[in-house]
């Protein structure tokens, strides 16, 4: 089988980023200085528009999907104000090349970047307030406009610093193939929620549910497992977050200013999310993460990412037919209780402090207040994890197929999520490691927990000397 797109968060990996899990490259502590070579890159950058002039420049991500939405949402707002968009994509990371930029006198005057590595653009004033300029001149309450966690990954210190374009796309849904259930039978069907739930949104009522349809989707030939019954691996962090969250404990306490990992709710988390079903006998660590083994036949049920349903859209089986995969929403470890999540936000732009055509920037802005705004970029990906609901009306999340139901599904858990939060910088290098060493049976949950807990404070004590001077 053949992909046609990759998503762009595996893009974003193979470029390096670290989104796999724990997006550790992009959350590492920024220096309070542009790295020189950042700056030099800068300084070979095209000149910003004319001051006072029509043309704008806009800076975001170089890759496709977003740069035909940028492209999109520039002839929508060039036709509405005569203001046009000078587009200049930038590769990863946004954050350290706008610095540069501000340094070398070559900023856009609008930057699409992503809330959870823009604490340094924050700490350093690199982007204005948009509380007066945007919001209040756009008479948008962003408190209600925009899905809570998606506006939390803009806000700092009680202000708001960009318009959000998307919410948090891990750790909602679980996922198969149809292939398999029609494979296993009536029995196995019986478990999966998309063909029994009546009420919307349909998900696992227990993780001993999920874990039961794992077990009957797995197999072996000759005492060796081909297919592994699930696999929870990748964007770990965030769903183990989630799973603390949803049992009663939030990972950070930010009273006395430090993690609480290293707990009880932090084990059962764990032994949720990796232990069990690695003792279970359903759960090994692979070489990739559980959406890509999904669609290459490595496992049968995935845990986490939002995209697998479009994204298996894309592919097609053996024998040409195309392949069918449906997502539910996640279960909650709590017998009763809808589930809660903690997210990581999503992309939105921000104004740097020193752009030279503000006026115009501000306009644009407003804008992306809109539903105008908002529904244009909405469509990337066939219909993104919004950043607010006034876009659910449009046609790309309406109807009754697979895909469009498990990206309701998603959407549904929008009011049960909360932001990762910025005041512990985010910088979460090496936390991937611990899950590995569960699902290879090296660690106990418990013994993950406190390294867990470990590289999250010297992660933190780090970032603090690092943003000092």
């Amino acid at each position: 089988m053949e992909r046609k797109r990759m998503s762009r968060r595996v893009f974003l990996q193979l470029a390096g980023t670290g989104l796999v899990g724990s997006l550790v490259v992009a959350c590492a502590p920024a220096a309070t200085e542009a790295p020189k070579q950042e700056a030099a890159a800068a300084e070979q950058a095209a000149p910003a528009a004319e001051e006072g002039g029509k043309e704008f420049v806009m800076w975001g991500l170089q890759y496709d999907p977003h740069v035909e939405r940028y492209n999109a949402l520039a002839a929508a707002f060039e036709k509405k104000t005569g203001y046009k968009a000078n587009i200049q994509p930038q590769a990863w990371p946004l954050e350290t090349k706008l610095l540069a930029a501000l340094t070398a006198g070559t900023q856009p005057d609008v930057v699409c970047v992503m809330g959870i590595v823009s604490v340094p653009l924050f700490m350093q004033k690199a982007v204005i307030e948009m509380d007066d300029v945007v919001y209040d001149a756009a008479g948008v309450n962003p408190q209600e406009f925009f899905y809570p966690e998606a506006i939390q990954a803009y806000t700092w210190e009680g202000h708001y610093m960009g318009v959000p374009l998307e919410s948090n796309q891990v750790s909602q849904a679980v996922a198969t193939r149809y292939d398999y259930l029609d494979e296993a039978g009536d029995e196995a069907k019986a478990l999966w929620p998309g063909l029994n739930v009546k009420a919307e949104p349909a998900g696992f009522d227990s993780y001993e549910t999920m874990w039961a349809l794992a077990e009957m989707l797995q197999k072996q030939e000759g005492g060796t497992v081909t297919r592994w019954g699930m696999s929870s691996q990748g964007w770990d962090l965030g769903q183990f977050f989630s799973l603390m969250y949803d049992l009663g404990k939030f990972f950070w306490d930010s009273t006395n200013e430090q993690f609480v990992i290293d707990s009880e709710e932090g084990v059962r988390a764990m032994e949720y999310l990796v232990e069990t079903p690695v003792k279970k006998g359903i759960e090994t660590q692979l070489d990739d993460h559980h959406m890509n083994a999904l669609f290459a036949g490595k496992v049968a049920v995935a845990k986490g990412n939002t995209s697998m349903a479009p994204e298996g859209a894309k592919l097609t089986l053996a024998d040409g037919s195309p392949m069918k995969v449906e997502q539910v929403m996640s279960p909650s470890a709590v017998k009763g209780q809808e589930p809660k999540f903690v997210g990581e936000g999503g992309w939105g732009f921000e104004i740097p402090t020193r752009a030279k055509n503000m006026d115009i920037a501000v306009e644009f802005c407003q804008w992306m207040a809109t539903r105008e705004g908002q529904v244009i970029y909405a469509q990337i990906y066939g219909g993104v994890v919004p950043s607010t609901s006034v876009v659910l009306d449009d046609p790309i999340y309406q109807g009754d197929d697979i895909i469009k139901l498990s990206k309701r599904r998603a959407i549904a858990s929008l009011k049960n999520t909360v932001y990762y939060g910025n005041e512990w910088g985010l910088n979460r290098t090496g936390s991937d490691v611990p899950f590995t060493e569960v699902r290879q049976g090296v660690k106990t949950a418990a013994e993950a927990c406190k390294s867990l807990q470990e590289i999250f404070t010297v992660n933190y004590e780090q970032w603090k000397e690092s943003m000092k001077g």
